[in-house]
């Protein structure tokens, strides 16, 4: 809640969150959907039988999404099975939908700490300064820290990305015919090695 202003700043999220979650649910909770995504067998865990198929037609449908990433976000603990994936969370469990206000809970009381810590920080910071041109200075610093950090976050991030690729390309190679994949996907690979 805004001292000055007296609203929620998290109610969108808020909403956002239960929003994502009760969807989750009814999607695994979907027995037309059992052949692609659903329940494991003690309830307490889901089952994505086809990844490729969940994240190609049912994600985006039904959660306007394209990967698994978001369940991370929601701690959800991925527990790879083989070609298909599982995943558990405390409080995710079949007929208990009730439990996914407490989990939409914590996740928002979390982001609520951040944003606190935060503001925290940003107040100690322009506390200090004695006027206008410090403010700016101490913005600019902050967004140059900012920029350089996020650079090195996405060249970490590109670099997996590029060694991920290159594990799942000879993979794909062994299980060809003749190790050997068409030349127009070896010319590709090799620009994308150039690239890194």
């Amino acid at each position: 809640m805004d001292r000055k202003t007296g609203v929620d700043a998290l109610s969108p999220t808020r909403n956002k969150v239960y929003d994502f979650l009760s969807k989750t649910y009814a999607m695994v909770d979907d027995p037309s959907t059992d052949s692609i995504i659903s329940w494991g067998p003690n309830g307490n865990s889901f089952i994505v039988w086809n990844p490729a198929e969940c994240c190609r037609d049912l994600f985006p449908r039904l959660l306007g999404i394209t990967d698994f990433a978001r369940f991370a976000r929601f701690d959800f603990t991925k527990i790879e099975t083989g070609p298909q994936l599982e995943f558990t969370r405390e409080g995710f469990v079949r007929g208990e939908p009730e439990r996914l206000v407490q989990i939409g809970e914590r996740y928002v009381a979390g982001l609520k700490a951040c944003r606190d810590v935060y503001n925290k920080r940003r107040e100690d910071l322009l506390g200090n300064c004695k006027n206008r041109r410090e403010r700016r200075l101490v913005y600019k610093e902050r967004r140059e820290r900012y920029e350089r950090e996020r650079g090195e976050s996405m060249d970490k991030y590109f670099a997996e990305a590029m060694d991920k690729l290159l594990k799942r390309i000879a993979k794909e190679r062994e299980t060809r015919e003749g190790g050997v994949l068409s030349q127009d996907v070896e010319d590709r690979v090799e620009r994308l090695k150039a690239l890194f």
